[in-house]
């Protein structure tokens, strides 16, 4: 099923007619263009090559993407979304973690997939296992959202462009097709005028039935697909990192926690599985007695997050963890026993929060870090309070191994 589910995110340039000859478009040279801004021209072979350019040199970015797929026949109905988060860090190198559900007929199933891609190495982490295969991408066409690279396959030669508001800015409208790949039967691309940036690309095509990873029945004719595609945080740092531990065997003492795309890592207890990923950044370990880890990694809105006492507040580590204590507080579910200075063995300066079920019945440490301007970090370690006592000091050793990557 995971082989699914990275295919199903475009099937890029293989939507069952295989990898296409390049369209009449190609004959420009797109990272030679000059990513100057196009203000007034709508001509496809001018704002084509000028998009693919600004893509080019803004280097990284984020992808939150949907795909639909619905079927409706004589024999019966069946239908699929998968929900896709995605990061980008420069040409060959991404990470993909896709969620799916299917119905057909009475018949349900789910299932969710990571693939990342880095230096041509292609890692993919099996769902129900959690190990992770490693194959050479080879020659493997770019994703067509996920790389943008449907912009540069679009043919010049039908496309049509015009200028129109999208979310209070001024975008570029293309419509087209991609010659011989069924996924982009239908393309409409939106690229924002100031800086030539996409913010959303929406397909329309079909695909095969085996492309779903047996989500869905296989038939000889083509399933009706469509995929819409939202691109963000154009040029904030984003490294995708090779798995950690990759090639552990058996249990060790410790094992590494290793952010996906940005420089966070800390080694937790060897002894503590990996839950499957269902989200971009951010992670979930259970241990053998019952504790749970739970990571989490968020890009903060200040002015959204940062309301009521923490308004017009400096967004520190300090604050950062008032922001999850108040959150505690709210809920009656909790009891908040303490806010501390904390320092890691790198020394770094962090907070760390105690806090357990209102019962007493389950007890809660949390490390909070805040890095830049609007990146936290957050590790909450808890388990039953017999077995919390007996791990307290393997928890704080835990947080003090937290470390920010070079």
């Amino acid at each position: 099923m995971v082989a699914a589910v990275g295919l199903v995110l475009i099937l890029a340039a293989c939507g069952g007619g295989g990898e296409s000859d390049t369209p009449d478009t190609a004959t420009f040279d797109y990272t030679q263009q000059d990513a100057t801004r196009v203000s007034t021209s709508t001509d496809p072979k001018v704002v084509l090559p000028t998009i693919v350019s600004a893509m080019n040199g803004s280097g990284s970015w984020r992808v939150e993407a949907q795909l639909m797929v619905k079927d409706v026949t004589d024999d019966g109905e069946q239908s699929l979304v998968t929900n896709i988060s995605a990061a980008r860090s420069g040409p060959g190198r991404n990470i993909v973690v896709t969620n799916s559900s299917a119905t057909t007929g009475s018949i349900s199933g789910s299932t969710s997939a990571e693939n990342r891609v880095v230096d041509g190495t292609r890692y993919r982490r099996d769902p129900n296992s959690g190990e992770w295969t490693v194959s050479d991408t080879g020659h493997a066409a770019p994703w067509l959202t996920i790389d943008a690279d449907v912009v540069g396959q679009i043919e010049a030669s039908t496309a049509t462009i015009s200028i129109m508001e999208l979310d209070g800015e001024q975008v570029f409208h293309v419509t087209g097709t991609v010659p011989g790949v069924d996924a982009a039967e239908a393309v409409e691309v939106f690229a924002r005028v100031d800086d030539n940036l996409v913010r959303k690309i929406l397909l329309t095509g079909s695909a095969p039935g085996s492309n779903f990873g047996g989500l869905l029945a296989i038939s000889e004719r083509l399933l009706p697909q469509t995929v819409e595609a939202h691109y963000l945080e154009y040029g904030r740092p984003i490294v995708i990192h090779v798995p950690p531990d990759i090639e552990k065997d058996g249990v060790a003492e410790t094992q590494t926690y290793l952010s996906t795309i940005n420089p966070f890592s800390m080694d937790i207890p060897g002894d503590m599985s990996q839950s499957t990923r269902t989200e971009l950044i951010g992670d979930r370990f259970n241990g053998s007695g019952g504790e749970v880890l739970v990571i989490t990694e968020e890009y903060l809105d200040v002015e959204t997050v940062y309301v009521g006492e923490l308004a017009g507040k400096v967004p520190d580590v300090e604050t950062y963890a008032r922001r999850f204590e108040i959150d505690l507080e709210k809920d009656d579910a909790y009891d908040v026993v303490s806010n501390e200075v904390f320092t890691t063995d790198s020394g770094l300066d962090a907070r760390i929060l105690r806090f357990s079920e209102s019962d007493g019945a389950i007890q809660w440490s949390h490390l909070s870090f805040f890095l830049g301007d609007d990146l936290g970090f957050g590790a909450t370690f808890g388990a039953f309070s017999a077995r919390y006592e007996e791990i307290e000091e393997s928890i704080v050793e835990t947080f003090r191994t937290f470390v920010i990557l070079e």
